[in-house]
C-alpha cells in the first residue's frame, strides 16, 4: 500500500510486474472465454435467487482478534508462519484440502532472502469450474501513515487491513461443505502483498503474493489444457471496519463489470447497506495480477477506513456486524444457479 497508495494511484499499469507472454494471454481468452458464466442480467439474476449462509458474526470477529492476539505479521517472520498454519489447520477441520504455493523475494531493507507461502484451501476439489475468495494475509511492516515519529513506531497490527479478510474467509470456511454451490470453492490467502517500507520514496515490491499464483495458473494455461480453470474472482480488504463502505472499486468495474453488478444486486436484495451504488477510488490490490491472467476478479475494499496504516487499526475499530453482512452477501452469490460445463 504505497504512497501515493496503492488503492488511490490513476491510470494504473495492468501488467504490474508480471511476466506473460502473448501465448499465455492467447491460451488465457481461448480457454477461459467459453467457461466464464454469463453475467447477462446480473441483477435480476440475484434478485430471484440469493440465499445466504447463516454467517455468524460474532465468530468471524473471533478470528479477527485471535489473529491480532498473534501480534504484528509482516510476510517472512515466524509470527506469520504460526498464522499460516492456524489458518491452515482450520480449513482442513472444516473439510479443506489445503496446499501451499512457496516462493521467496529479498527483503527490501536488508537484502536477505524472505521465504513465504500463499495458501489454498479447496472444497470441492473434483469440480473443474472453481471461484477464488482471497484475503492477503502479511501486515504492513509499519503504521506508516503516522506522521508522528513516536507512533510510526508503534506495532501494527491490521484488524482491519489484513485480519478482516482472513477472518472472514474462516467463517465462510465452515459453511463451504453445506453451501450448494456449482462450482468449486478456493480460499486462498496471499502472502507479501504489502512487505513495503515508507510511502515516498518506498522500499519493497506490492502483490508478491497474488503475482505468484497467477503466474501459477498462467504456467498451466501455456502448458495446455489446465486441470481446472477459474471462472470468478474476490479480494477482501478492509471489509471489517465500523461504519463499513462498501463502493464499486473502478478497476474492478472495468475488468469485471457484470460481476460487481451481480454482488451488488445480491447486496441489494439482502438489504446489505454497507455496499454502496456509488463509484469509489481506483485500487492498486491483490484482484489486478488475477485479472491478468483472466479470471475476472473484484475488489471488494472500504479504503475510507480512517485507520488505514495506523497504529490504531485495532480490532476494537472494527465491527462483527460488517463482517457478517459481507459474508452474508458473498455465500448467496455462492449460490446463485448458473450452468456449467461438465467433466471431458
Amino acid at each position: 500500500m504505497s504512497s501515493p497508495p496503492r488503492k488511490r494511484v490513476s491510470g494504473v499499469k495492468l501488467w504490474i510486474g508480471l511476466a506473460v507472454t502473448p501465448v499465455v494471454v492467447v491460451a488465457t481468452f481461448l480457454l477461459v472465454l467459453p467457461l466464464i458464466p454469463s453475467w447477462r442480467n446480473a441483477e435480476a439474476s440475484a434478485l430471484m435467487a440469493a440465499s445466504p449462509a447463516p454467517i455468524d458474526g460474532a465468530r468471524a470477529y473471533g478470528y479477527l482478534k485471535q489473529l491480532c492476539d498473534l501480534g504484528p505479521r509482516p510476510a517472512g517472520t515466524e509470527v506469520n508462519n504460526r498464522q499460516r498454519q492456524l489458518v491452515s489447520d482450520h480449513f482442513v477441520k472444516y473439510g479443506a484440502t489445503v496446499k501451499e504455493q512457496p516462493f521467496r523475494t529479498r527483503h527490501p531493507l536488508t537484502g536477505k532472502r524472505v521465504d513465504m507461502a500463499n495458501l489454498v484451501g479447496s472444497w470441492h476439489p473434483e469440480k473443474l469450474q472453481r471461484v477464488v475468495l482471497s484475503a492477503h494475509y502479511d501486515t504492513r511492516p509499519e503504521p506508516d501513515e503516522e506522521v508522528d515519529p513516536v507512533r510510526h513506531k508503534m506495532p501494527f497490527l491490521g484488524a482491519n487491513d489484513g485480519a478482516s479478510g482472513v477472518a472472514l474467509l474462516m467463517e465462510l470456511a465452515h459453511h463451504l461443505n453445506d453451501l450448494k454451490c456449482p462450482w468449486g470453492v478456493d480460499l486462498v490467502l496471499f502472502d507479501g502483498e504489502e512487505l513495503v517500507y515508507g510511502n515516498n520514496p518506498r522500499q519493497g515490491e506490492y502483490f508478491l503474493g497474488s503475482k505468484e499464483f497467477a503466474r501459477r495458473y498462467a504456467d498451466q494455461l501455456e502448458r495446455g489444457r489446465p486441470r481446472f480453470r477459474y471462472v470468478a474472482g474476490f479480494v477482501l480488504d478492509m471489509v471489517g471496519g465500523t461504519n463499513l463502505a462498501l463502493a464499486q472499486e473502478p478497476n474492478s468495474l472495468k475488468l469485471a463489470p457484470d460481476l460487481v453488478r451481480e454482488v451488488w444486486g445480491v447486496a441489494r436484495q439482502l438489504g446489505a447497506k454497507s455496499f454502496r451504488f456509488t463509484e469509489g477510488r481506483e485500487v492498486l490490490d491483490d484482484h489486478l495480477p488475477l485479472n491478468n491472467v483472466g479470471i475476472p476478479t473484484i475488489d471488494i475494499i472500504d479504503f475510507d477506513y480512517p485507520y488505514w496504516h495506523k497504529a490504531d487499526d485495532l480490532p476494537e475499530n472494527c465491527s462483527a456486524q460488517s463482517l457478517a453482512e459481507v459474508g452474508r452477501v458473498l455465500s448467496a452469490w455462492l449460490t446463485l444457479p448458473r450452468k456449467t460445463k461438465s467433466k471431458r
